[in-house]
């Protein structure tokens, strides 16, 4: 990448009217980045590098997320399809939960406010579970 400074010196020779081959050789730089560059700065009247504006946007803006914490704030116990429905949301399920927990920062946990229950058997310790428990 080629810094600001050097962009700018680039353009200036040009236009005082040094060759291609010589700036090619003063700068240290291929024919083809000095041509992108003369290009650039003739389109945009500026040598800096463009922002890569690429991938897709996203389905919620700062409203729409606005929008959907409130959404969770007075229905704390909506489910994703009902979120999906209300917004009428373009994206699956396991989006919205992406969105919720990545972008919103909120977490799903059963009981908020209840103590952590004691560890229970799920079985008689007097009985074998697995496949190769033999029948009594």
């Amino acid at each position: 990448m080629i810094s600001i400074d050097v962009r700018k010196l680039i353009v200036t020779a040009r236009k005082g009217g040094m060759q291609i081959k010589e700036i090619e050789r003063a700068f240290q730089v291929k024919k083809t980045a000095i041509y992108n560059l003369l290009r650039l700065e003739r389109e945009t009247g500026d040598v800096t590098p463009r922002t890569h504006n690429c991938g897709r946007r996203p389905v919620l803006d700062q409203d729409g997320l606005k929008q959907l914490e409130n959404l969770l704030l007075e229905q704390p116990d909506i489910t994703l399809e009902e979120i999906k429905g209300k917004m009428n949301l373009p994206i699956g399920i396991t989006a919205i939960s992406t969105v919720i927990t990545q972008k919103l920062h909120y977490r799903y946990k059963k009981r908020q406010y209840m103590p952590v229950s004691a560890t229970v058997w799920t079985c008689r310790k007097s009985e074998s579970t697995g496949r190769n428990s033999s029948p009594k």
